[in-house]
């Protein structure tokens, strides 16, 4: 399993979260959807662990994942001890391990509530990365960044290419308990229709086709947030961008639909 390719993006990913000051001590956890037949042969190293939650439609799905109390800075040195591959079974309500390290992440049951949602409507969804970049989480800090749609507008006058990247916009959530069934649930709604979810005062989510992309997704995010907090520390306020610069862009690369 070291030289697969799922865990080597993993642990690529890992790195650089870890090098970027994104997954202090165990922060963070990453996630890939697997097919099954691309996997080397398989044994079980610990039978059952049961969920809070279950997850029916997902039974016999296979999914990598960082492991409970884990860090991001020993995914290249002990990634047997860092990640875990997982099956679900017993008609969604259990985990079966084949390789790796149990259990896997206490936010586990939000990527599996977002897996189980794109399964149905974005089956192309195969990878889920939660970080903790500062600048996007130091902007949910702000009283007005809480309010409905302002965090997402504020973001994409920043940068240019952000409503290029990420053409459905970024959702907010309210906060909620890390880890909890509720968070998952509302993160799994929030990206029903977009790529990013921030969790104010504590993260952001983002899905992809593979990690490497939803890096891409929270780069772009983190910048954008990066620019706007730089503006601010000089006492001004930013121009940003307006929506005719922003749709004049979007048209230009090809990407449809109005701003979200």
């Amino acid at each position: 399993m070291l030289n697969y390719p799922a865990v080597l993006q993993i642990i690529r990913v890992a790195e650089i979260l870890a090098r970027r000051g994104w997954a202090e001590a165990n922060a963070g956890n990453l996630s890939i959807h697997i097919d099954p037949m691309s996997m080397p042969q398989l044994q079980t190293i610990f039978d059952e662990a049961q969920m809070k939650d279950p997850f029916p439609d997902l039974e016999g799905n296979f999914f990598l994942v960082t492991a409970t109390g884990s860090r991001a800075r020993d995914a290249a040195r002990i990634p047997e001890e860092t990640i875990g591959l997982f099956e679900i079974i017993g008609g969604g309500k259990s985990l079966r391990c084949h390789w790796g390290r149990v259990p896997p992440t206490s936010e586990f049951p939000a990527h599996l509530s977002v897996y189980n949602v794109c399964a149905k409507d974005r089956q192309y969804i195969k990878a889920i990365l939660h970080t903790h970049p500062p600048n996007i989480i130091a902007m949910s800090h702000l009283p007005e960044m809480q309010e409905p749609g302002v965090l997402n507008a504020t973001l994409r006058m920043m940068h240019p290419e952000l409503g290029i990247l990420l053409p459905d916009g970024l959702s907010t959530l309210e906060y909620r308990i890390p880890g909890s069934i509720e968070l998952g649930s509302a993160t799994s709604e929030a990206l029903r229709n977009c790529n990013v979810a921030v969790w104010p005062m504590h993260g952001v989510v983002s899905i992809a086709d593979d990690l490497e992309r939803a890096l891409d997704q929270v780069e772009m995010v983190e910048k954008a947030a990066m620019i706007y907090l730089l503006v601010r520390s000089t006492g001004g306020e930013p121009v940003g961008l307006t929506d005719e610069q922003i749709r004049s862009s979007r048209e230009y690369w090809g990407v449809t639909g109005d701003l979200p």
